[in-house]
């Protein structure tokens, strides 16, 4: 199980500085759009799609390994992503990459539901 959860912990490194990416560029686009610089907003917009597929294709990658765990294994995953105690160090570098990446993504959603809210109003994804 020790194999599976480094790689699992590497995934999740990696959603990690992909999340940090966007966050960066979704606070540069926020900074444009405070000084109403339409163009550098629209090419920040552009820029933050390619983390944002690689984010996806991580995510992707890390479901496709949780799905094809023993039952066992993928059980005790599910137990310490509710809440159990760790047991032994690869158990407790998982849970502290995966809950990295899911605090900066929280942050990163509330950042791009502003902006999102802010750029387009009613019309916002965060608004259907």
């Amino acid at each position: 199980m020790s194999q599976e959860l480094l790689e699992l912990a590497v995934l999740e490194r990696k959603k990690y500085n992909d999340l940090n990416e966007v966050l960066d560029l979704t606070r540069q686009l926020g900074e444009a759009l405070d000084r109403n610089d339409q163009v550098s907003a629209r090419m920040l917009v552009a820029m933050r799609q390619d983390p944002i597929l690689r984010l996806e294709e991580t995510d992707r990658t890390a479901k496709d390994r949780r799905a094809a765990l023993p039952a066992g294994v993928r059980q005790r995953l599910e137990a310490l992503l509710a809440g159990a105690q760790p047991q032994g160090s690869e158990e407790q570098t998982f849970l502290e990459q995966a809950g990295k990446a899911r605090s900066l993504l929280e942050r990163v959603v509330e950042l791009d539901r502003r902006i999102s809210l802010r750029m387009a109003g009613e019309d916002s994804f965060y608004k259907k």
